[in-house]
Order: structure tokens, then C-alpha cells, then sequence
């Protein structure tokens, strides 16, 4: 049997292309690494920590991490929905100067940006952030707000446009019926907040789409106008016509890298992220412990091309449970000893530094499972110095104090925001037809009718939340595949 399309994965990219195949009829067979489309795990409200003594909470991958765990094998690691079943839920969009050094623009993913918040049910709400982006008025929806934390709300109450920054609330891909139980970073009870494996069961129950779990991808092989997929774990070939790649960033690379013999290896960039508690000054500050956390407030500097910080993040987490299983776990016995009254004020800027900024990149050479880091210290010092700057101007605006001796600049992969390993270009402005790269239509250069539809084709990650802009990449490449057979 020869498939038409194969799609590999069952995250954003995958979702995004699948729907909008489906949408121009076209029939799909979905192959999973995954070999089990189990239950969520029961919930609970235990983290593990990196060798950062950074916390997340603790996962339920096909491949378990130890304590402390390391960033790079959870990205390596797989599970049905993949990341989704990880994310923080944040979906705002990228900004238009975001895509400056990109073959595609914002106005080629606007259309597609609205279709991926229908369906993640993400709002836009009358901020700077909406006046930034030229939301239209009639998706401006500030529902939703009610469910936002208290503590944030208050902080952002006085708004006023700044010249240096842009600041509102984040979009997050979570259910109006939310009511605010304040468990968002350990697990959504009710499945309020958006996996993809949810849609992905939907689709298979309907059977709208075939579904082949516990498939591990190697290569691929251009043989007589069609595609052989070949796997690790098993000696059956599948044939299809045309081939969509969006297993992740990690494994993408790995399995182009294979299929083509790219024996000089390839590049993974990385959103930087880093982590700074934060002491707010404010008045009559409530002590919130049941919110809904996965909404905060983000801050974003605009262009500044003499310090090379276009669009840096600023997201503030204000959690009370979390901080609390945090400071016990730094402090033990001594944590009741830290008066109430400063615990309640204090939160968590968890922010991100684009690719170009940041000290890491990870090499993946030919036949190497391995991925090789590749760190310049030289930048650690000026980074520091940018986001303490940035928070000094911020902390004046918003009345904190940054605690600047405990910022962290976290290690490769731990803001889960990788690609760029082979990015888009023009394919009219390529001279050298025989060099690797991504068309803009998402076909690879060097082999037809294969489409990068995940983060691996991007120009650069910018420091923003990249998950609906996967989403929104992958249907915009699906779409424009629409009118061939």
C-alpha cells in the first residue's frame, strides 16, 4: 500500500498540518514514536529538579529522568502529544519584526494564527499587546481575565503606553470553564488546559485519520517517485508520496541528517531562558493560593540594535503553591522561618533571550545519537547586564525589586524552544540549488515532496512562546497544498 501523506509526530506541528489536510480532503496515515496511547497519569505535586536546582514538574515520558534531570533527554525523550504534555499553555503570537530575517512574514501566518486560537480556545484582550499585533476588534475578548491572577492584574492595573517596552497579559490555551483551582503547573485536573493528544484521540476514535504508535523513524529513501520510511525498531517499510517531518526539532534533524548523509552535522539554536525572583513593593497584596497560574504577565523590550535585544520576554509567575514546594526543597526546616508577609510578594520572572543572544547551541553530526553543546561564555556577562538593565526599568514601571545575585541563565534546552537546524529560504534567491535548506513552502531542497512543518525550518527562535507559531507554520505549508492530488 501507498500512502498519499504520512505525518510524523503527534505535537503542534503535526496537529496544525493534519487539520488543514483534512480540510482539503486529503487522506493521512499519522506514525507516532510513542508505543502507547495511554491514560494521563494521576496528578500530583511532586518536581524534580535540574542540577540548576530548577523545578519541573514531574513527568510522565516514555523514557524517565532521573534527579537531577537533564533538559536535553526530556526533549530527547517522547510521548503521545509530545511537548504539549509539558507546555506552560502560552500562546501569544509572534511579532511582525520577529519574522525581519525570514523568507515567510506575519501577514503569511495572521489567517492561520486565528484558526490555532479557535481551536486552542486562546483569547486576545484589549492590551498593548493586541494595539502591538493590530488585533482585530472583533476577536477582542476579555472574558477570560477573570480567571487571571489578582496579583498581576493589580501590578498591570495603571496602564500606560511606554516607548521602551510592550506589556500585557499572556494568551494562554486553556478552557473558559477554568475555575481557578491553582494547579496549573502540576496538571490540569478537568483537561482544561490544551494537549494535543486530546485532538489527536478525537481524530483517531472518528477515524478521520490512520494511526500507527510505537513507530521509530530512522531515515527516509527517494525511491521510483515515492518515499520509504525505514524504522529502528521494525524491518516493514511504509511507502507514501508525500512526507511531513514534525517528530521535534532533536529528532527531525537526526532523521534528515541520516536520510541525506550529512556528514558535516547540523546546528540546533535555542531560546535562552532565565529564571530571577522578583520582590514586589506595591500596597495591600493578597495572599492568593488557589489562581489560575498558567496566565501571567509578560513584558517585551522592543528593538534595540545597538544592544542587540530585539524582543527579549519577561514573563511574570506569580504561584504561591509552587514557590512554596520550591523554598521548602532550598530550605527545609528554615523555610517557616521566612516571615508570611515577604512570601506573598514575591514572583518569578521567567523570561527568554532569542537564538542569536544566547551562550548554546547543540551540534548533531551523521550516525551520532548524540548531541554535541557548544557554549560561548563570553556572552553570559553581557546577557546578565542586558536583563538586569531591562528589569531596573521594568521594577521602576511596576514597583518590584529584581533579587539580580539569584539570576539564572538556564542550560541547553531547558526553555524546550529549539530549531533553526535548517532553515527557510527563498528558493528563487538560491544560486546553489545543491545546499541544504527549507523552501518556503516547506519542502526540503535536496528532497521532494519531504516537508520540515516543525520548528526545525525556522530562521532563528525568537524569544517568544513558539508553540502556536509551529502550529500555524505547519497548516499555512499544509494549505498550500491544497489544490495538488
Amino acid at each position: 500500500m501507498i500512502y498519499d501523506n504520512v505525518v510524523v509526530g503527534s505535537g503542534f506541528s503535526a496537529l496544525g498540518c493534519i487539520i488543514e489536510l483534512l480540510n482539503s480532503n486529503k487522506k493521512v496515515l499519522c506514525i507516532d514514536k510513542f508505543n502507547n496511547l495511554n491514560q494521563d497519569k494521576e496528578i500530583d505535586n511532586s518536581l524534580i529538579y535540574d542540577r540548576q536546582n530548577l523545578p519541573l514538574k514531574n513527568l510522565g515520558f516514555e523514557e524517565k529522568t532521573n534527579t537531577p534531570f537533564d533538559p536535553l533527554k526530556i526533549n530527547e525523550s517522547y510521548s503521545f502529544g509530545g511537548l504539549s504534555n509539558l507546555w506552560g499553555a502560552k500562546c501569544t503570537r509572534y511579532f511582525p519584526s520577529e519574522f525581519e530575517t525570514w523568507s515567510i512574514k506575519y501577514k503569511d501566518l495572521e489567517k492561520f494564527y486565528e484558526k490555532c486560537e479557535k481551536i486552542l480556545h486562546v483569547d486576545h484582550f484589549n492590551d498593548f499587546i493586541s494595539k502591538e499585533l493590530k488585533i482585530k476588534k472583533e476577536i477582542l475578548n476579555d472574558k477570560k481575565l477573570n480567571i487571571y491572577s489578582e496579583f498581576i492584574k493589580k501590578m498591570f492595573a495603571k496602564q500606560k503606553e511606554e516607548e521602551d517596552f510592550v506589556y500585557g497579559f499572556s494568551r494562554v490555551a486553556i478552557n473558559n470553564k477554568c475555575y481557578k483551582c491553582g494547579n496549573c503547573y502540576f496538571g490540569c485536573p478537568d483537561n482544561y488546559i490544551f494537549k494535543t493528544k486530546y485532538f489527536f484521540q478525537k481524530l483517531i476514535d472518528e477515524k478521520k485519520i490512520d494511526f500507527k504508535y510505537g513507530l521509530d523513524l530512522k531515515e527516509f529513501e527517494l525511491k521510483n517517485n515515492n518515499i520509504y520510511l525505514k524504522f529502528k525498531n521494525s524491518e516493514k517499510d511504509i511507502i507514501t508520496k508525500r512526507l511531513f517531518l514534525g517528530a521535534g526539532t532533536i529528532q527531525t534533524t537526526k532523521i534528515i541528517i541520516n536520510s541525506l548523509k550529512i556528514k558535516e552535522g547540523l546546528n540546533i539554536k535555542e531560546s535562552q531562558c532565565f529564571f530571577i525572583p522578583c520582590f514586589y513593593l506595591g500596597k495591600n497584596i493578597e495572599n492568593i493560593y488557589n489562581q489560575q497560574t498558567a496566565g501571567d504577565g509578560i513584558v517585551i523590550f522592543k528593538e534595540n540594535k545597538h544592544l542587540n535585544t530585539k524582543n527579549l520576554y519577561h514573563h511574570f509567575k506569580y504561584d504561591q503553591k509552587l514557590l512554596e514546594i520550591v523554598l521548602k526543597h532550598r530550605f527545609g526546616i528554615l523555610y517557616y522561618l521566612i516571615p508570611k508577609f515577604i512570601v506573598k510578594r514575591i514572583f518569578i520572572d521567567a523570561g527568554l533571550i532569542h537564538s542569536d543572544m544566547s551562550l548554546f547551541k547543540g551540534k548533531i553530526k551523521y550516525k551520532n545519537e548524540n548531541i554535541e553543546v557548544i557554549k560561548n561564555n563570553i556572552k553570559k556577562k553581557f546577557i546578565k547586564n542586558i536583563i538586569n538593565k531591562q528589569l531596573k526599568t521594568i521594577g521602576k514601571k511596576f514597583k518590584f525589586l529584581p533579587i539580580n545575585f539569584l539570576l539564572k541563565l538556564g542550560k541547553f534546552g531547558r526553555s524546550f524552544h529549539l530549531g533553526s537546524s535548517i532553515p527557510m529560504q527563498d528558493d528563487k534567491m538560491s544560486i546553489q540549488q545543491e545546499n541544504l535548506f527549507v523552501k518556503t513552502n516547506g519542502e526540503l531542497s535536496l528532497a521532494k515532496n519531504i516537508f520540515v512543518i516543525d520548528s526545525t525550518s525556522f530562521n532563528n527562535v525568537p524569544a517568544g512562546d513558539f508553540s502556536i507559531t509551529i502550529m500555524a507554520n505547519a497548516m499555512r505549508i499544509a494549505d498550500q497544498l491544497k489544490n495538488e492530488k
